[in-house]
């Protein structure tokens, strides 16, 4: 870890009334084991969107991107890579359509690509889309 991340930690400990860094970490990891348990949803198809968020001039974190990119292929409808003004950093945003599973494994590779990228997602389900254009 870091002595960053470590501070990051302490401080966000502190103003949040935890009684440390360990208490932060556990329920972190509470909440990332939960998003990723398994459901009878899994295999049920989503259409998801992924937004990372690194330094800028990175060429290793480029590279894992572009890796990401072929690896998931299939998945992936839509990529667009952004740098933000004044060169303080990038973003990398995908539009993906998979089973929920499937979208849960690519947005953790995403993650895995460096500690200092930033992921947001979301996930609507593929029949909720349907059912809310049928309404229209």
């Amino acid at each position: 870890m870091t002595e960053r991340l470590r501070d990051d930690l302490d401080r966000f400990a502190d103003e949040h009334g935890y009684t440390g860094r360990s208490e932060v970490i556990r329920e972190a990891c509470q909440s990332l084991l939960e998003e990723y348990r398994e459901t009878e949803e899994a295999e049920r198809p989503v259409v998801g969107t992924v937004t990372a968020v690194f330094g800028y001039d990175e060429p290793a974190i480029e590279r894992r991107m572009m890796d990401i990119r072929h690896e998931f292929e299939d998945s992936i409808r839509s990529n667009s890579h952004n740098c933000l003004a004044d060169n303080e950093g990038c973003v990398e945003s995908f539009v993906v359509e998979a089973s929920y599973a499937e979208v849960l494994r690519f947005i953790g590779t995403v993650r895995g690509a460096d500690e200092s990228v930033s992921v947001e997602y979301t996930a609507v389900p593929v029949d909720l889309i349907r059912e809310e254009i049928a309404q229209a």
